[in-house]
């Protein structure tokens, strides 16, 4: 009895495995030259995203065969995102690069299109839990702490602070928040509130004037997102308070720079939205053409768990002392500036 109680435990551990092997997706692979087309997908219209899309071309360009093809909604919208992303897998896309606007959102989306056998990673902001290869961008908690560092520092331990935000559930939004609140303990910087304006525009300055009206001894603005700081100070600028209420923010846009060299913003934080797309597009072409174990090794990330596959694509602090030296970094690493 004994015996033939082993025998199916381990006939059952046979077929368990042989099972889970079967379940791996088994990752399309072409020769470098065939047509590979690589889509992505950005969460709103703006010169952030459309950063993304120009490093995505540019590497579109240097690798033989790529074809982009490019998605952004008008604004933060996540049902688009998904509706999207399922559109992509029904064409017969070889890989996919999304920044999710709700994590738990594409899930089974990226479930689907694994087991279908098409590559897929986050950029800009990650879905750790759903499964994808990889993340390629900014390691958000620890801007979000930089940034903390940068508003601690320019209102000398004191005062009080309101963030402004396109999104309470995206993990980038969330994880520079938690970084920012971090880096604020043991001081006297105190948050009064938190706004969230969804990635709309005339919300996000309506929700800056609020907070103006709400607290008139406000000594700062925390912008988590590429909206967030020029609205904070469009509404600093109409209320009279140019310079009084320091805005440490996201991303350098030409609307940032102009207006840190107009002295309403006091900081932002560079991301690397060029070599976001770049990279994003390169890594996934890489894993169609030589295969996906192989450019994980190469990555030094085969034997790490998914969730913890991050690529940092790095950050800078700038501010109206070093954004010259800033502009020829830029230039230096092929990455285009204008308006500025």
């Amino acid at each position: 009895m004994k015996r033939l109680v082993g025998r199916l435990l381990g006939l059952a551990l046979c077929f368990g495995l042989f099972g889970f092997a079967l379940s791996a997706p088994a990752f399309k692979t072409k020769k470098q030259g065939e047509k590979v087309v690589i889509a992505g997908i950005g969460k709103s219209i703006h010169a952030y995203w459309r950063e993304v899309e120009l490093g995505m071309r540019a590497a579109e360009k240097k690798l033989k065969g790529c074809q982009v093809r490019w998605f952004v909604p008008p604004k933060e919208d996540v049902r688009a995102q998904v509706s999207t992303f399922e559109s992509f897998i029904a064409q017969g896309v070889d890989a996919i690069v999304i920044g999710p606007s709700n994590p738990a959102a594409i899930k089974g989306a990226v479930k689907k299109a694994l087991s279908a056998g098409i590559p897929v990673i986050t950029f800009d902001t990650d879905a750790p839990d759903s499964g994808r290869l990889l993340y390629v961008g900014t390691d958000n908690y620890k801007a979000g702490y930089e940034a903390g560092k940068v508003m601690v520092k320019v209102l000398n331990g004191k005062g009080k602070v309101a963030i402004c935000t396109g999104s309470l559930t995206a993990l980038n939004s969330v994880q520079r928040m938690e970084g920012f609140k971090a880096a604020l303990k043991g001081t006297q910087v105190q948050i009064v509130e938190t706004y969230n304006d969804g990635e709309d525009k005339a919300k996000a300055l309506a929700n800056a004037q609020a907070a103006l009206q709400k607290y008139p001894d406000l000594s700062g603005f925390y912008g988590v997102y590429a909206f967030n700081g020029p609205a904070c100070a469009q509404a600093v600028k109409m209320a009279g308070k140019a310079g009084k209420v320091k805005i440490v923010c996201f991303d350098t846009t030409a609307e940032h720079m102009q207006l840190i060299k107009q002295g309403l913003i006091t900081a932002t934080i560079g991301q690397r939205p060029f070599m976001m797309g770049y990279r994003s597009t390169e890594i996934l072409y890489r894993m169609v053409t030589e295969g996906v174990d192989k450019v994980l090794r190469d990555l030094k990330m085969d034997k790490l768990p998914t969730e913890k596959r991050h690529l940092d694509t790095g950050i800078d602090i700038v501010t109206k002392a070093n954004m010259e030296a800033y502009r020829r970094q830029l230039l230096k690493l092929g990455i285009p500036v204008q308006g500025w």
